[in-house]
């Protein structure tokens, strides 16, 4: 599971706001390149970029200007001003944000996933000339979503990703500032069937509050949609991780970490440690049955995900122990009561199962 540290641009400073609101921000530095070497130095596989100035703002002119020459420009080739010539002052000419992504660019050789503002074909290619390796597409995805498809069709579904950002389950727009009346499980669907195989899944509410992670609707997208999800919004201490981590098979490939990090709350390389533990999932069950005239008579389940009948089971929650873990399962899977538990009797299985 990848750990993505998020780097926020607001006129150019690195910043984090409070559910998306503009007027809860908090600056945190005015040199986002070097929060991005930090970051890069104490592990970082991945950085996640926002623009939350809306749209790009790069004129016709000025992306013309940048990509003038046959061969477009190398973001790494900048890192001397001396030489770069026309390229450094047409860099220098666009808007600040994308500015900021160049010089992180530069900064570190990870990949960089971006987004925020990208309209457009033309606002997808700019971007990742500028560097980043992934785009992640937001508004469009409701309102365009023939340009989603278009954009997988340019660049494939491994460098454009789609964001569903909502609010008590509906998709929200347009920089959060209006929610829609599309439910996020059935855009997930929708841009599953368009070709997209991965999607940022942000719940608004938990957004810069560390609150703790919204892991039930996370998992609840990536387990009917078949989607790669990145989990965001709402981490607020290791425990988040762990959490997400228990719940990995449910196609979180990863998680976004913002506020807990800035403020100390989160340790980057203990969250990494975590997200690199093998996938560990341990299951208990009661094999239930009752006496009948022929002998014992078991209950069994028929599991339509797997296709295959089961004994009612389910996952040992931390600090759960094997029987009550089971004692929960039966009741909710059966609603039935133990007349006598044979607790001698037990059996183990060891298997691997990859969902």
């Amino acid at each position: 599971m990848i750990i993505y540290p998020a780097i926020d641009l607001h006129q150019g400073r690195c910043v984090r706001l409070r559910q998306g609101d503009p007027n809860a921000e908090t600056v945190f530095s005015d040199d986002p390149a070097a929060v991005a070497r930090q970051w890069v130095d104490q592990g970082a596989e991945w950085l996640h970029v926002v623009n939350l100035d809306g749209a790009l703002g790069a004129t016709r002119a000025q992306i013309d200007s940048l990509f003038s020459s046959r061969s477009l420009i190398s973001p790494r080739s900048l890192s001397g001003v001396e030489g770069a010539g026309a390229n450094a002052a047409s860099a220098a000419s666009l808007p600040v944000n994308l500015q900021r992504l160049l010089e992180i660019r530069r900064a570190v050789t990870v990949p960089i996933q971006f987004g925020g503002g990208l309209r457009t074909l033309d606002d997808i290619r700019l971007a990742l000339e500028l560097g980043a390796d992934r785009v992640v597409l937001g508004t469009v995805a409701v309102k365009k979503p023939k340009l989603v498809s278009d954009a997988i069709d340019l660049w494939g579904p491994e460098r454009v990703a789609v964001g569903i950002d909502a609010r008590e389950g509906k998709v929200a727009i347009h920089g959060w500032q209006e929610t829609s009346q599309v439910d996020a499980v059935e855009l997930g669907h929708r841009m599953h069937a368009l070709g997209v195989r991965r999607v940022v899944y942000t719940d608004i509410g938990r957004d810069g509050m560390l609150s703790g992670v919204n892991y039930e609707a996370t998992s609840r997208l990536g387990d009917v949609t078949g989607l790669q999800v990145i989990a965001s919004g709402g981490v607020a201490s290791l425990r988040d991780i762990q959490v997400l981590k228990a719940h990995e098979h449910y196609n979180i490939e990863g998680v976004i970490v913002g506020q807990a990090l800035y403020t100390g709350n989160l340790s980057l390389p203990a969250a990494i440690k975590v997200g690199h533990e093998p996938l560990r999932r341990r299951s208990a069950g009661i094999i239930p049955f009752r006496r009948g005239e022929d002998g014992p008579e078991f209950l069994l389940l028929f599991n339509l995900f797997f296709d295959q009948w089961q004994f009612p089971r389910c996952g040992v929650e931390p600090g759960e122990s094997d029987l009550a873990c089971a004692l929960r399962a039966l009741h909710h899977k059966t609603g039935l009561s133990i007349a006598q538990l044979y607790e001698d009797c037990r059996i183990e299985l060891h298997y691997t199962a990859t969902i």
